[in-house]
């Protein structure tokens, strides 16, 4: 069996920095001199949080609950750990996407406790596909000490909410990849000069959608193409997160253990 990457606890994530324009004179230059010292490069200490849309039964829809979050309904978006209302899902944000990647997910049962116990680069080979007990007309699969792994499909990049822009992964399961797979595809429609535009040049709009079938109802993601960059430091900026994300020097939170981007196909065991 693959061991599962380590699970480990949250950190706020700081926003994009301030403009030079708005430091004061001096700091620039000495800052310059000093890039980087006094800041831990390691991944488990660079911790990109994750965006969920919010369902009918989330923890933060509740408002009399300890999780409630300013604004949040079924289908609005909770960009975790940022301490901002939820987004209007038929509006959405903007989002500067920078990194991809893909993993398969390993979730503790319900009866076991729950939660979030890990992730895998691959589905580990003695994981058996198996029917789920609760519908007979989905697979699953389990792994020898009763966990579920899930594939799940990372988009990570840039949350741009007013004038700032905050790193964050959009994490996409279950009926989540066909979604994935449309923007990928629309992403690759993308090109300058003849030459297939890197994804951090374009910009999209991630907004909600509704969806129905036997099974439940429930919003998934629902993306539209938004233009390019319009500055070399957006640009940059999406270049430096891609780079961060390709060589280690951040990675991707641990997921929630309510899973409140779930839908049928997703929800937690």
């Amino acid at each position: 069996m693959a061991a599962a990457k380590k699970a480990t606890g949250l950190k706020v994530v700081e926003p994009e920095q301030l403009p030079t324009a708005a430091l004061p004179s001096f700091l620039a230059a000495r800052a310059k001199e000093d890039a980087g010292k006094g800041v831990s490069q390691a991944a488990d200490d660079n911790l990109v949080p994750l965006a969920y849309i919010l369902q009918a039964q989330s923890p933060q829809c509740n408002k009399r609950g300890a999780d409630y979050v300013e604004g949040a309904e079924a289908g609005a978006i909770w960009l975790r750990n940022s301490g901002l209302p939820a987004i209007n899902g038929e509006e959405g944000f903007l989002f500067q996407p920078c990194h991809f990647s893909k993993d398969w997910v390993e979730w503790i049962p319900r009866s076991m406790g729950g939660g979030f116990a890990g992730r895998h680069d691959e589905r580990p080979a003695d994981a058996v596909e198996t029917q789920d007990p609760q519908n007979p007309d989905k697979m699953q699969w389990i792994l020898p000490n009763g966990h579920q792994v899930k594939e799940t499909r990372y988009h990570v990049g840039y949350a741009i909410i007013g004038d700032q822009a905050f790193p964050y992964v959009i994490p996409m399961s279950g009926s989540g990849h066909t979604a994935s797979r449309a923007w990928m595809f629309l992403m690759g429609t993308k090109t300058i000069g003849g030459e297939r535009a890197p994804s951090w040049a374009a910009l999209y709009r991630v907004k909600t959608k509704f969806r129905t079938n036997a099974s439940g109802e429930w919003f998934t993601w629902d993306v539209h193409d938004a233009g390019w960059v319009q500055t070399e430091a957006e640009y940059n900026r999406g270049a430096a997160l891609n780079l961060s994300f390709a060589t280690g020097e951040k990675s991707i939170a641990a997921e929630d253990e309510e899973q409140p981007a779930g839908d049928p196909d997703t929800a937690a065991m």
